[in-house]
């Protein structure tokens, strides 16, 4: 069992943290990009299967290593934890870039049932390093950053294949996939994030960080391929007021956030009882969740403080029925970032259900800033860290 497949609990999320905290972090900047093969072995966290979910939060982790050393000696740490920050915040300003994305999925069946395609997603393209990587994203639901970087590269310029197909992929097995990060970075590779500037993977760089592992020469495209999907997206003007403003008596907690407080007020939680069903989504990644789920339901119950329903969250007119029955039309929950769940809730609405969002502060504090390039927000990274008391 792979290190990172048990974080869905918190105290394991915690006693990493502390670990890498304790031993490795002062090693991050220097070794992170090496991907030995054996996570153990990798100078990461491997926490982003809980940050993710919000088992353990961003602020939490940035704030326990700061404890320990100061900002400019784990400064890239906290940059990639506000990486995955800046590209939610990103989204949140171009929500149509996601929808885009669903709706080219839709229209890639052909590709889908090519030879080229089919190599790719069974490890079979005879490209060594590719073949390996495929087969541990499906068996663990990890790949390292660096690594992921390389596979994307592959498939978009070597194997020709859309990025859209290739994210679909990184959703469907990656424990800690990130609808925003995920897609972002797929196009970043692309070269249609930033216009101009696309990744390409070299065989001596993939030598290097595998320790010699893999050597792919003369199996890797030299030139990036020319993406161009002609679509400008035009920003949307962020906004974090709550939609009403009654007494909050229905908290819904969900997968995409597992961080919550019960307030007084709270008559009744709703839990959601399984990972989504509309979402293909390997074993692996259906497993993660319900643990964290039930790791969820168990701390409310144990907590008894009040009333605990199960619920499916595409059973949106069950829903209704049990706001109904308590004389309820209104719930709130923590907001899930664009992506599935946000899409799910969002459908509660349809059904004259209110919804009432929470942001998180971390959230509020650094998704105005992430509306262009990730340096611009990079500068502004400590000034936020210290407002939210992280150091």
């Amino acid at each position: 069992m792979a290190f990172y497949s048990t974080l869905y609990n918190r105290n394991e999320a915690e006693s990493r943290l502390q670990n890498f905290t304790d031993n490795l972090v002062y090693k991050y900047a220097m070794y992170r990009n090496f991907d030995y093969g054996r996570e153990e072995k990798n100078i990461v966290s491997g926490l982003s299967p809980a940050i993710n979910r919000r088992i353990i939060c961003e602020w939490e982790v940035v704030k326990c290593v700061l404890n320990t050393y100061s900002f400019d000696k784990v400064e890239k740490f906290v940059q990639e934890i506000c990486w995955r920050t800046y590209w939610k915040g990103y989204l949140e300003h171009y929500p149509d870039i996601w929808a885009n994305y669903l709706n080219d999925l839709k229209n890639m069946k052909d590709i889908k049932e090519g030879q080229t395609y089919i190599d790719a997603i069974s490890g079979q393209t005879g490209i060594k390093c590719f073949d390996h990587w495929i087969k541990d994203l499906v068996q663990d639901g990890y790949l390292h950053n660096h690594t992921r970087m390389w596979f994307a590269s592959i498939w978009v310029h070597t194997l020709r294949l859309p990025w859209q197909l290739g994210a679909n992929i990184f959703l469907e097995n990656l424990i800690d996939g990130d609808p925003a990060s995920n897609t972002l970075s797929w196009r970043w590779v692309s070269g249609i994030h930033t216009k101009g500037k696309s990744y390409l993977a070299y065989p001596e760089n993939i030598k290097k960080y595998t320790n010699g592992k893999f050597y792919p020469v003369n199996q890797l495209a030299t030139r990036a391929k020319s993406v161009d999907e002609g679509v400008q997206f035009l920003p949307k003007r962020l906004n974090f007021e709550s939609k009403i403003k009654s007494e909050k008596n229905c908290l819904l907690i969900h997968e995409s956030d597992l961080s919550f407080t019960i307030p007084n007020e709270c008559d009744i939680i709703f839990i959601q009882n399984s990972p989504l069903n509309n979402l293909k989504r390997s074993s692996v990644v259906q497993s993660f969740i319900s643990n964290a789920l039930k790791e969820i339901q168990d701390k409310c119950n144990k907590d008894q403080k009040c009333d605990v329903v199960l619920v499916d969250l595409e059973d949106t007119k069950m829903i209704k029925r049990h706001l109904n029955q308590r004389g309820l039309n209104s719930l709130y929950t923590n907001y899930p970032a664009l992506g599935a769940v946000n899409d799910q809730i969002e459908k509660l609405k349809s059904e004259n259900i209110i919804v009432e969002y929470k942001y998180q502060k971390w959230d509020r504090s650094f998704w105005p800033h992430s509306s262009k390039g990730f340096f611009k927000l990079k500068s502004k990274i400590p000034k936020i860290i210290k407002q939210l008391n992280c150091v």
